[in-house]
This record gives structure tokens, C-alpha cells and sequence, in this order.
């Protein structure tokens, strides 16, 4: 990361560094976060008869929306804001804009208590990528409002670091290994995450447990994070986050975009080496 910094200061980089993630608001304009957001609401209407103002037709589809993946709206996510964002994380020139912005999910609204989920913790990047530096993002993007409680991604603030300092120590055999012997060999590894994730008794109160402290596990800070935010707000997060899909209690559906993955053109370069059949 660049001493020049465009959209960050330095304790945002700071931030970053040591946690994993970045909340932006207003990265991009409400505005066109509503505008997507009615687009979904449409598609949602055409395709499957749910209907915003008909609570009675909601329920839960199968997939994501597909239309809204192509919605040519989303260009308006890459404002000069977010540009300076991926400068100051990635380094100029170091990124291309990606081709779209990720999963268009969509999670509607349940009955039950709202707890920290025992189950699917999981990251989407390789180690070996990002051992130096970060080579990608992990990006959120609030399309609707969501409010605690309403289906927001959960994160495990920290887990980056917790990665990359196992991995440095214990390089993997097989480079590129995600999945779940992968994921269960890291979360079955410290007490903390053992009873994060269900492998063992759990706490009596799963929220003070995981979500109100921080829990020091090998001398990095460790907190489940409730991603919530407004039309326009993003989250940027390192590659190698540990994350969750979360219960929806609220009163409205989540409408969020996920891109697991913007890589930098030496990121690309890196993986293809790495992962090039034999031939």
C-alpha cells in the first residue's frame, strides 16, 4: 500500500491491517442504490410473483437474481470514491475494474431468535496468494438497507492475520487448497473457534461470546462482525476473511452484492502460475 493515499487515511489502513475490512459509507450515491434496489424488486415480480408491498408472497428463491447480476446500473458502484479505495488497498495501476460486482443475493426475512451461526464459516481465496500482501479484495456491496439482525454477512474480524501467520509457519502441501479438510483443520485448531463453530459445547450466550469482545487467539484479535449498512455503503475486506451467511430476523429482505474476489493483474499472473495444469 502506497504512502500516497487518494480515499483513506492512514488509521483506515491501519484499520485494515490488523482487522481485515474496511466499512465505507456512501461509497457509492443512495441514489443508484435504490434504483438497483427497485430493479431487484421487479425481477423479483416478473419472475417469481413476489411483490414489495405484498409480504404475503414472500418467501425464499432458489439462486440468485439473474437479471440483476447483468443490470447495467451497477456501474455506477465504481465511483472515483471507490477507485481510491482499491488505490490506496491494492496500489494504482495494480487492479482492473471488474466485469461486475458479485453474487445478487437476496435473503428474505424469518421467524425465529437471531443467534450466531455454528455452521458454513468458511473463506474463498488461497493462502499462498496473498502470504505478502493482499493481491485481491473482498468486496460488499449494499444494494438495500439492512439493519442488525436482518441476514447481514457475518465476519471474523482478524481471521486474515490468523491465516497468513499459520500459513507462513506450515506452508500447505498443495498450493491452492480450499474446501472443507482445509477449513475444518483451521477452525477445529484453538478452543475459541472450536466452540465458534459447533465442535464443541456451545456458550450459553453465543452473541456475548463471539460478537461483544474480542477473543486473543495466537496474539491476533478475533470478533464476529455484523456487516449492516444503508443503499451505497461498501465493505472492503481482505481475500482470506472467514465468513458466514447469517439468519434474516428483520422486516425486510437483504439485497447485498458479494465479490468473493478482484484481483490484481500480479495476483492473476501469481495464481496462474501456481495452478497451471501440468502439461
Amino acid at each position: 500500500m502506497g504512502s500516497q493515499l487518494t480515499s483513506l487515511t492512514s488509521s483506515d489502513v491501519q484499520h485494515f491491517e490488523r482487522d481485515g475490512y474496511l466499512v465505507v459509507r456512501q461509497a457509492f450515491s443512495r441514489a443508484d442504490g435504490l434504483a438497483m434496489e427497485r430493479h431487484w424488486w421487479q425481477e423479483l415480480e416478473d419472475t417469481h410473483g413476489i411483490r414489495a408491498d405484498d409480504r404475503s408472497t414472500w418467501r425464499q428463491i432458489v439462486g440468485d437474481l439473474k437479471a440483476a447480476k447483468r443490470d447495467r446500473l451497477q456501474a455506477k458502484i465504481l465511483t472515483d470514491r471507490v477507485r481510491g479505495v482499491f488505490d490506496d488497498l491494492l496500489g494504482k495501476a495494480a487492479w482492473s475494474p471488474p466485469r461486475d460486482w458479485g453474487r445478487t443475493i437476496v435473503t428474505f426475512p424469518e421467524p425465529g431468535a437471531w443467534d450466531v451461526p455454528a455452521r458454513r464459516w468458511h473463506w474463498d481465496n488461497p493462502c499462498e496468494l496473498h502470504l505478502d500482501r493482499p493481491r485481491a479484495l473482498f468486496v460488499v456491496s449494499f444494494v438495500g438497507a439492512v439493519a442488525p439482525r436482518g441476514g447481514g454477512t457475518l465476519i471474523l474480524s482478524g481471521s486474515p492475520r490468523l491465516l497468513i501467520d499459520r500459513e507462513r509457519r506450515n506452508p500447505a502441501t498443495q498450493p491452492g487448497g480450499l474446501g472443507g479438510s482445509v477449513w475444518d483443520r483451521f477452525l477445529g485448531s484453538h478452543p475459541w473457534l472450536v466452540a465458534l463453530t459447533g465442535q464443541a459445547p456451545s456458550p450459553a450466550d453465543r452473541i456475548a461470546a463471539f460478537m461483544d469482545e474480542e477473543t486473543m487467539v495466537e496474539d491476533v484479535a478475533l470478533r464476529v462482525v455484523e456487516l449492516t449498512g444503508e443503499p451505497g455503503d461498501m465493505v472492503f475486506c481482505h481475500p482470506l476473511m472467514v465468513h458466514c451467511v447469517a439468519p434474516n430476523r428483520g422486516d425486510r429482505p437483504r439485497f447485498m452484492r458479494i465479490k468473493t474476489e478482484v484481483l490484481t493483474s500480479e495476483g492473476r499472473e501469481l495464481r496462474d502460475s501456481l495452478y497451471r495444469p501440468p502439461s
